[in-house]
């Protein structure tokens, strides 16, 4: 690694699009990611700062900057990016805090009420009072055996997104490549990682819906940014008090009444949903979506209600 003393574009001899005092900032930042890797609290701060101040953009992208300046994977920052998330939800409920990223990597497939109890639960019970990611994980099974993040998306919805796009090429969050939930040409699981591929041609993401849903979200905006990808529809809860759905507020989405039930539930969802798309056929988006929820879209400086605007044409 080069000497993070030198301001950032001239350590690495890249010209820079960073103003002076956004060097500054990520000089402090990268010069926290350097010292350790050992204090992923820290660290993990630090990464989700240049990335949600975007202080990586002479690099390109998140993933670029990850990769070049840290000769590190995208998921790998995710990983320090949640866990230190992990660690603020839970500083208050237990006299310990997670010590390193595998006792917290557990948790972060859990909402934050139950990361809360879960690592309470771990504290409480660890064998000689020394908690470890097994322990947290083997905690997690008796109190959370059937929580899952694997909400298998419902056929009408299915059917909706492909008389949005027509035949999906991709779904790089599959539940099997043998026998698949969503009928697309190309399809990437958890054992693909579909994070650490780049994604092409047609789009439809169902994310796993624990904390990494961030990381997943921002690698959809930037495919199609970038022209990776030219058309994508996205099923995702609709927390609009979340960084990830700020991410996503510049595209057309669909808000759906009610809560949807997954395919393979007995019982409707616990939380609301929406629809997002990325493309140009926002009014083959809106006619697709428009009977099953009310369609936004962001014009100008106002969130504009689209749906009428569509059956008026």
């Amino acid at each position: 690694m080069s000497e993070i003393g030198d301001v950032a574009g001239i350590a690495t001899g890249m010209p820079s699009l960073l103003s002076g005092d956004e060097q500054q900032q990520l000089a402090h930042y990268e010069g926290i990611i350097e010292r350790g890797l050992t204090t992923f609290i820290d660290v993990g701060n630090a990464l989700a700062a240049v990335r949600d101040e975007r202080l990586y953009k002479q690099y390109g992208t998140f993933e670029d900057y990850c990769h070049e300046r840290w000769n590190m994977a995208r998921r790998t920052a995710y990983q320090f990016i949640e866990a230190s998330i992990v660690v603020e939800n839970v500083r208050n409920c237990a006299q310990i805090l997670p010590v390193n990223e595998a006792q917290a990597r557990p948790l972060t497939r859990l909402e934050p009420e139950q990361q809360r109890e879960v690592w309470r639960k771990a504290v409480e019970t660890a064998p000689g009072g020394k908690v470890t990611g097994a322990h947290v994980k083997r905690t997690m099974a008796v109190h959370y055996s059937s929580a899952s993040h694997e909400w298998y998306t419902p056929p009408e919805i299915l059917e909706r997104v492909m008389l949005t796009m027509g035949e999906i090429t991709l779904d790089p969050c599959s539940n099997s490549g043998e026998q698949p939930n969503v009928a697309a040409q190309y399809h990437l699981t958890a054992k693909d990682d579909g994070l650490s591929h780049p994604w092409f041609g047609r789009v439809f993401m169902n994310p796993p819906y624990g904390r990494e849903i961030g990381g997943w979200t921002d690698y959809l905006c930037e495919q199609f940014e970038c022209g990776n990808v030219p058309e994508a529809v996205a099923l995702v809860p609709a927390r609009t008090d979340t960084e990830w759905f700020r991410r996503l507020k510049k595209y057309p989405r669909c808000f759906v009444w009610g809560r949807l039930k997954f395919s393979g539930m007995e019982n409707s969802a616990p939380f609301p949903s929406m629809i997002v798309y990325l493309g140009r056929n926002v009014e083959k988006f809106v006619r697709a979506f428009g009977d099953i929820g009310d369609v936004y879209a962001l014009m100008g400086a106002e969130s504009v209600r689209v749906q009428e605007q569509a059956a008026a044409g």
